[in-house]
């Protein structure tokens, strides 16, 4: 089934419905404020298909970003484990931020049983799991002749069908695939107070450890299946294909609960509990989402900015302005509240371990509990939406 075409007045119409559309989602500025008047009288049927269409392109576009940026991460991880050096190795951390920035602006897209969440295995616990055992993976003790590098009588292999399998075995946080088992890998574990892990090139020499090789051999391996992960995400969502998106665009009112879904949940359980208050409340720097590079920040602006190009759409029509034909004043209050969050994330102290750490009254404390209750808000909004639109959204992930 072909994307809906606005011709004429309604494209019109629509174009000036959607306040963000041109918005660079690189940005940290915070984005224009729509006006505040209700919409011209447009069908939510018609709404609803362009914000289903618009979506689809996004998303589309949104994983071939990622899959191009894992790519360079992926050539810059292959230049440093064929000749590791501090110099190799830095390139090599400074790809995956650069990759994880646009991933997650794509975390937004999760939660609606779409091809993140449903391919077999998970694809979602493939990527992005966490928190990670690094014991699983590797022990800190030097001694130590367990885990998946230490262990070749347990593992013997480290190819895909192997590391696939064990992902999450015997437990949530015995995770080895993904974005944080690489992060491990480039870093090390984070045992500083003011940066990063700090785990030396050295660890990837053969004159220098006997772990070396495999240490080498998995960190290529997860980093390949990565790309593999998000190459298949791209082409659900690709367009003029029997897949995912074509599917998708049949049903557009099923598919509009599943958008508002994916920002209800990222916002409402993902960032604001398992992200934000559970840190702030245990000031362990263990419950950081993105604890070996120390980028955490990086997560919440980019999360945030995916929330706000579904809400309020890219190239086109977001969540609001479906929300705006059944309730002007609702869709208003739901933009609002996303200003407040868009701002009050950006303005989280940096980094993130030292500031779940700051004194009670103290101003980074204050910065962070800020956040958390913009979002707070921010989800209570967005599950508001979704009753005026018909549907009570659900509170917490299934499956």
């Amino acid at each position: 089934m072909s994307p809906l075409v606005l011709v004429g007045p309604v494209s019109a119409l629509l174009a000036l419905a959607s306040p963000s559309a041109g918005v660079d989602p690189r940005s940290s500025a915070v984005p224009p404020a729509a006006p505040v008047s209700a919409a011209p009288p447009i069908a939510r049927e018609m709404v609803t298909k362009a914000v289903v269409a618009a979506y689809s392109a996004h998303v589309h576009a949104e994983y071939a970003a990622s899959r191009e940026a894992a790519e360079r991460m992926r050539a810059a991880v292959r230049a440093f484990c064929d000749a590791p050096s501090e110099e190799a190795l830095a390139r090599a951390r400074e790809t995956w931020v650069a990759a994880r920035v646009i991933y997650g602006r794509t975390e937004v897209f999760r939660f609606g049983n779409g091809p993140i969440d449903t391919t077999r295995g998970g694809t979602e616990t493939l990527i992005n799991a966490w928190p990670v055992d690094e014991e699983y993976i590797e022990p800190a003790d030097p001694a130590a002749k367990t885990g998946i590098i230490r262990d070749p009588v347990k593992y013997p292999s480290l190819g895909r069908a192997v590391l696939r399998l064990h992902n999450q075995r015997g437990g949530e946080t015995h995770v080895c695939t993904g974005w944080h088992p690489i992060a491990f890998m480039l870093w090390g574990q984070d045992l500083s107070e003011t940066g990063p892990g700090a785990r030396p090139a050295s660890d990837f020499l053969d004159a220098s450890s006997p772990h070396a090789a495999r240490r080498r051999e998995y960190l290529l391996e997860i980093t390949d299946m990565l790309c593999e992960d998000l190459v298949r995400l791209e082409k659900a969502w690709a367009p003029d294909a029997e897949n995912h998106r074509m599917r998708f665009l049949a049903e557009p009112d099923r598919s509009m609960r599943s958008i508002i879904t994916g920002p209800s949940l990222l916002v409402g359980f993902e960032m604001t509990g398992e992200r934000l208050a559970v840190p702030l409340e245990t000031r362990d720097q263990e419950e950081e989402h993105s604890c070996f590079s120390d980028t955490t920040h990086i997560d919440f602006t980019a999360n945030i900015k995916g929330v706000d190009a579904v809400l309020r759409g890219r190239g086109g029509p977001g969540v609001i302005e479906v929300v705006r034909t059944v309730d002007a004043a609702r869709a208003s209050s739901l933009e609002a509240a996303l200003r407040v969050a868009y701002k009050a994330v950006h303005e989280m102290p940096v980094p993130f371990d030292n500031a779940i750490r700051a004194a009670d009254g103290s101003e980074q404390r204050a910065r962070m509990e800020a956040a958390l209750e913009a979002l707070e808000t921010l989800g209570e909004e967005i599950a508001r939406a979704g009753r005026a639109l018909g549907w009570s959204l659900p509170t917490e992930p299934t499956g």
